[in-house]
């Protein structure tokens, strides 16, 4: 059987492979700004508009919403009262109430319009603009093209894709450590909720894998994580299996392959009229460049067709992985994966207290750790803080056994990205180093595995900021964190 694996909270996915890297360097201060990818300048403004802005459109809405329904109550109010207020004789009686059957029905027209008619009229608009700043990307079926995984993330959001599948959720890349990290509970509820699921990913033992480790200078950092998205994955059999109240559930099969990967890829509903491919183009090779992203949709005759055979041909030429031999690591360790996001917290000197920490934006030349998400006090910072720099200190909590012994631990490699720097301090030991590296195309990584004890464990990162006092606005001195801790014991 596969070691036990205990799961830790973790956060998003990551867009690179995180080889390591020797310490003690500190990150480049050079800036680029962000680029949204997109079609045309015309598209771009657009899209900006509706994704920063979402709430002006549903003030709007909703105001005039309310103003037809107040139209439709007055004319409804006055036609029921004009009776009682004229005499029937009256001369102003019956063009009072045509006048108030107007106002009614004016109200009842606006209030269809918004309900059912705005929405489907400005997707058509949207449409038309499409097909006239770019007829060949909508008719291949092009929704987007994106520079690399981190301006794909910023815009398209991988939860929103998997809650809205009904049939097949197919995803082949690497390792897929941030799938089987990030977004094993999605998985899992779509299993048990009658979806299957098809993950192909790395053998490795693959002389491919191999020669990947030896382009990032001989580290074990991509096998290890291969490994550990098979035992996470191997875990999230067992809860699956074990799930009761389910009598429609789907099915979770990985495969693994070993040859060199011809793109990497999530496909949903793929046999659907409504399916969605999202393709890394090109093969992952351990290369610090990243790969472009496209973004296709269902059209005859589109780019869609095509990426679905290459995703198929991936799958024949891989091989069923069964979950419950042992496939990679000693079958008495333990293994926890802990990532920088939703269990990260910061110290408020304000308040005096803790607070869970917020997913902050990338600079647009910082790289990620698979699994993990960068992190600050706020999702933006200031133009004041930019200029000043600024100083904030977090932690991470992590829970071993009482009964652990120092000698039971295989490994506790944390891996380290800080914009601009961040010291270090595990159970109160001070680490004498700083770490940055946030454009490096490795990580920083930290042998923390003789600082760690049985029962609660703190990890405290001080991450300093500096100052820029010709920022001319917040983006230009962006900071943040990005960590990953892996740690393995035998039980």
């Amino acid at each position: 059987m596969f070691p036990p694996i205990v799961i830790c909270e973790t956060v998003s996915f990551s867009v690179e492979s995180v080889p390591v890297a020797p310490a003690g360097r500190l990150a480049p201060r050079e800036h680029s700004p962000d680029a949204e990818n997109s079609f045309s300048p015309h598209l771009e403004l657009m899209t900006k508009m509706l994704k920063e802005k979402p709430g002006i459109r549903e003030w709007v809405r909703d105001r005039i919403l309310f103003l037809a329904l107040v139209i439709f109550l007055i004319g409804a109010t006055i036609y029921i009262l004009a009776g009682k207020i004229f005499a029937p004789e009256s001369i102003w009686l019956h063009p009072l109430k045509e006048f108030s059957l107007l106002m009614s029905m004016i109200g009842i027209v606006s209030l269809g319009y918004e309900l059912f008619l705005r929405e489907l009229t400005f997707n058509e608009y949207k449409e038309a603009l499409q097909e006239l700043v770019n007829p060949d990307a909508v008719r291949l079926g092009v929704r987007g093209i994106y520079k690399n995984r981190s301006e794909l993330g910023r815009a398209i959001s991988f939860e929103g894709l998997f809650r809205d599948v009904k049939n097949e959720i197919f995803i082949g890349g690497s390792s897929l450590l941030s799938i089987s990290t990030a977004s094993r509970e999605l998985l899992k509820d779509k299993v048990l909720h009658g979806a299957n699921v098809r993950l192909l990913l790395m053998d490795p033992t693959s002389p491919v894998v191999e020669m990947i480790s030896k382009q990032t200078g001989g580290k074990p950092t991509f096998v290890n994580e291969i490994r550990t998205s098979l035992l996470l994955l191997q875990k999230l059999q067992e809860e699956i299996e074990e799930g009761e109240g389910h009598p429609k559930k789907g099915k979770l099969t990985v495969h693994t392959y070993q040859i060199i990967p011809s793109h990497s890829f999530i496909s949903i509903d793929a046999d659907q009229s409504q399916g969605v491919i999202v393709a890394d183009i090109g093969p992952y090779l351990g290369r610090s460049h990243a790969r472009p992203s496209m973004v296709v949709v269902r059209k005859k005759g589109g780019l869609f067709e095509y990426w679905q055979e290459m995703n198929e041909l991936m799958w024949e030429s891989s091989k069923p992985i069964d979950l419950a031999p042992p496939q990679t690591m000693d079958s008495k360790a333990i293994t926890q994966v802990f990532t920088s996001g939703k269990e990260t917290e910061y110290f408020d000197t304000a308040t005096r207290g803790w607070f869970p920490a917020s997913i902050c934006q990338m600079d647009g030349n910082w790289k990620g750790i698979k699994g993990s998400q960068w992190v600050w006090v706020r999702e933006h910072l200031t133009l004041e803080e930019s200029k000043t720099g600024s100083q904030h200190r977090f932690r991470h909590r992590l829970s071993l056994p009482f009964h652990f012994r120092e000698e039971a631990l295989i490994r506790g490699d944390l891996l380290v990205r800080a914009a601009d720097v961040c010291h270090i301090t595990v159970n109160d030991v001070g680490i004498k180093m700083e770490y940055g590296g946030a454009e490096y195309t490795d990580p920083f990584m930290v042998d923390i595995k003789k600082y760690l004890k049985g029962g609660e464990n703190m990890i405290y990162f001080e991450l300093i900021s500096f100052a820029q006092p010709d920022a001319e606005s917040a983006e230009d001195n962006r900071t943040g964190l990005i960590y990953r801790l892996h740690i393995e014991y035998r039980d």
